[in-house]
């Protein structure tokens, strides 16, 4: 629909509807070159039976790809609540991604993402299935209208190919074994870098997907052995090969309150981010030709829990001359699990302050045609929380943060080392209360949200190049319960500001603003 003039004020609160939901992070930037589009998914979701297709790959526009860009659009009205859903080619998962809740007229909304890493994906035939479980009955009315494409821009001598591993793959024989994510795979004997990517998040409406509210006390409404902490882990043959900290996702409905997002969602929302784990240490151990098992495990889990969805792929680079590599995993450090929960009473109110972390490094070599190099793959994570609450949990608030480190050294004979550091840094902040009104209970939420992303690479003493990305969220709203849906008397406001930075003075930034359903500012400008 389209949005408020520029000249008139947003209204005193929500009403029977409200703009498309749009988010600040920037579009995907496009070459001006020649492109060919291929349809994947054309389909209204009404129930929880996949769509599947055959993708094939674009006659006019051959790869190798300078990039190839995955558009959704979806729309959707009536009533309906938030779905989870994910987009996946050849059994990979290309898009993970959950939708807005709608209003009685109807919304529309975009999603867009770089998919070029996964080109290996598109160079045949393959099968294509979308996933969008939904209910649509007498009272959830909301069929999710959805249209997704992969557009291709091909290579040319102005235009390099995409940076793509050689084969991209999913678990041979994926299964649930408790809560973990097993499968297979095996690994070609040329094998010279090994990464895995995983998509994961909790979710399905109960405790998990607010995991870090979990309390290990069982007054508490979502209680949990071990507390708020969560830790991604892979394992290899039993062995841990990686840790991560999973983001805490929150979905359009989230936190009690959909006013809060219905224009704009918290960041991540539609476009889920998967989590990359270096595994190149251990190829030595792996390229014989046999089966290996690749497990994907939620730390703070019991072991039967539910509640998380865990989408793995391997990523394979392959030696230019086929050569047979050889390698070998030389040291292997995983640090005990540090994990601390404290209550206290203050002023009426139960307070637990939670912190935990976990380290783990991998040291190894590997033989190529083009030469021996070691490498050493350091990840730290860890949280810190503060949560507290009334008897009744009618005003619930919690402060918590967690940082994700990654950083991997390669030397290689006459040349000097190169550092590769990845940092994420997340925090939520905010709470949800509940107040009586004219003998109702008004349920408020605010939140600030912080995303935050950089990227570090050295070579040597030569100066460092680097990214920087800082994504924060804000918003308040609030509505009456227990009456129909027009006495709701609801209001809120939310802003998000997105800005990115690099090492040679780059600069994109996109602030968005909102009250009661309408956009009231969208600036581009990168000033500060």
């Amino acid at each position: 629909m389209p949005a408020l003039a520029a000249d008139t004020r947003p209204p005193a609160e929500f009403g029977a509807d409200w703009d498309d939901p749009r988010t600040a992070e920037p579009k995907v930037v496009r070459p001006d070159i020649r492109h060919c589009t291929v349809e994947i998914v054309r389909h209204g979701f009404a129930d929880f039976e996949p769509y599947r297709r055959t993708f094939t790959p674009p006659a006019d526009c051959p790869g190798p790809w300078h990039k190839v860009v995955l558009d959704l659009e979806g729309g959707v009205k009536g009533r309906q609540y938030d779905r989870m859903g994910q987009i996946s080619i050849g059994g990979v998962t290309v898009l993970r991604t959950s939708t807005p809740e709608p209003s009685r007229e109807g919304i529309r909304w975009q999603v867009e993402k770089d998919v070029s890493a996964y080109a290996p994906l598109f160079d045949r035939e393959q099968p294509v299935v979308m996933e969008l479980g939904n209910l649509v009955n007498e009272t959830y009315t909301g069929v999710f209208d959805i249209r997704a494409s992969l557009t291709f821009y091909p290579a040319d001598p102005a235009h390099a190919p995409a940076a793509s591993a050689e084969r991209i793959v999913p678990l041979d024989g994926a299964h649930r074994a408790g809560a973990d994510m097993v499968g297979g795979f095996t690994l070609p004997a040329d094998a010279t870098r090994l990464v895995a990517e995983v998509y994961a998040n909790g979710s399905g409406g109960g405790c998990e997907e607010f995991w870090y509210l979990s309390v290990p006390r069982k007054e508490y409404s979502c209680p949990s052995e071990y507390g708020p902490y969560r830790e991604l882990q892979v394992l290899i043959d039993g062995k841990v090969a990686g840790l991560a900290m999973p983001y805490p996702h929150i979905y359009t409905g989230g936190w009690s309150n959909p006013f809060l997002w219905y224009v704009i969602p918290a960041p991540h929302t539609f476009d889920l981010h998967p989590q990359r784990f270096e595994l190149t240490p251990f190829i030595g151990l792996l390229n014989d030709g046999k089966p290996h098992e690749l497990r994907v495990r939620v730390v703070g889990l019991a072991h039967d829990a539910a509640g998380w969805t865990l989408l793995p792929n391997l990523q394979i680079w392959r030696d230019p001359k086929g050569m047979r590599t050889r390698g070998e995993l030389t040291s292997h450090a995983l640090g005990k699990p540090g994990r601390e929960d404290a209550f206290a009473e203050e002023n009426g109110r139960t307070v637990l302050r939670s912190k935990g972390a976990g380290e783990l490094t991998l040291a190894g070599w590997i033989e190529t045609s083009t030469g021996r190099r070691e490498i050493e793959v350091a990840y730290q994570v860890g949280m810190q929380s503060r949560h507290d609450w009334d008897k009744e949990e009618s005003d619930d608030r919690l402060k918590a943060e967690w940082t994700d480190r990654q950083r991997v050294t390669t030397r290689a004979a006459g040349q000097a080392p190169r550092v590769e550091e990845q940092t994420l840094a997340f925090s939520l902040d905010g709470g949800i209360r509940t107040t009586p009104e004219a003998g109702n209970p008004r349920l408020t939420t605010d939140l600030v949200i912080q995303a935050d992303e950089s990227t570090r690479r050295q070579q040597g003493d030569a100066a460092a190049t680097w990214t920087k990305v800082e994504n924060r969220f804000q918003g308040e709203a609030g509505y009456t319960q227990k009456v129909p849906r027009e006495q709701r008397r609801a209001t809120g406001h939310s802003r998000q500001d997105f800005r990115r930075t690099d090492s040679v003075g780059n600069c994109q930034a996109h602030r968005l603003a909102t009250v009661n359903g309408y956009f009231t500012e969208d600036d581009t400008t990168c000033g500060r």
